[in-house]
């Protein structure tokens, strides 16, 4: 019977792969793309994997030429693949046409955790190796967001901050809106203490529907969940919220997880508006 169960796991598990996403392998860029996501157009997106040795650094130091896979696979210049400088925190940047903040700042070397921007040709992406990370995409604008949600990010609620300057600054419509979130730390592997689900109940009503007591103060936490909970909140439409659904630490032969490893890499989730 374990062995039928195990099997039975096993075929669920690769169905829910050739049904969920696809891999794409570009010269030495593998990388995961969401069909659903993908297919309104407008956009190309990916989430990096650990494949082929990309996303890892140097001993932990961030590398000029880190990404230029990723910018030669999408057809673009390495220095418009941007990404920011992150700090677990909730400033939101602005990226323009010429890939800039306020149209002198290198946000490279900006403190942030989630960029947006309306300029095609613009590739912004956010590096993770457990944390969550949601892209966004107002068709209708258009405009696209890349945003990296840890746990402290999300009692934060920047995914909701990154809604609401979309609205303020571009116009979207949250109705209107479409996300993808990428590869990330699930519950079954993701267990944290009692001044962190301090937090999490400050910060969220439905605290209970994200986090499982494990005894002597210790708790799972499903930050997929609170994120995806956090965008219907803010507007959108459950429908419109894509989910890679695959666990980092779960996946190490897919995926970095510094839960599991310690000092390791980082995968990519990059979007971009086609020209």
């Amino acid at each position: 019977m374990v062995l039928v169960i195990w099997l039975l796991m096993i075929i669920w598990n690769l169905l829910f792969e050739i049904w969920s996403f696809k891999t794409i392998t570009m010269a030495v860029a593998h990388y995961i793309t969401i069909p659903d996501f993908e297919k309104i157009g407008g956009i190309r997106h990916a989430f990096t994997t650990r494949r082929n040795g990309l996303g890892a650094r140097n001993n932990g130091i961030r590398q000029a030429s880190d990404w230029h896979p990723v910018a030669g696979a999408f057809g673009i210049r390495p220095d418009h693949l941007i990404t920011v400088n992150q700090v677990h925190g909730e400033n939101i940047i602005t990226i323009d046409a010429q890939g800039l903040v306020d149209g002198r700042t290198d946000p490279r070397t900006v403190e942030a955790d989630a960029m947006m921007t309306n300029a095609r040709g613009i590739a912004i992406g956010v590096e993770t190796a457990d944390c969550v990370p949601i892209l966004l995409f107002d068709p209708h604008v258009p405009a696209v967001a890349a945003v990296h949600a840890g746990w402290r990010s999300t009692v934060k609620k920047i995914v909701q901050k990154v809604v609401k300057r979309m609205r303020e600054e571009f116009g979207s419509d949250p109705s209107a809106m479409i996300a993808a979130i990428g590869p990330a730390i699930g519950p079954e592997c993701y267990e944290v203490d009692e001044p962190v689900m301090t937090s999490v109940r400050d910060a969220f009503s439905f605290w209970e529907d994200i986090a499982k007591p494990n005894g002597d103060g210790r708790w799972s936490l499903d930050l997929v969940k609170a994120n995806r909970l956090e965008l219907m909140q803010i507007g959108l439409s459950e429908k419109n919220i894509h989910s890679l659904g695959l666990c980092t630490s779960c996946r190490r032969d897919l995926f970095y997880s510094f839960r599991a490893e310690g000092r390791t890499g980082r995968m990519l989730s990059v979007i971009l508006l086609k020209p």
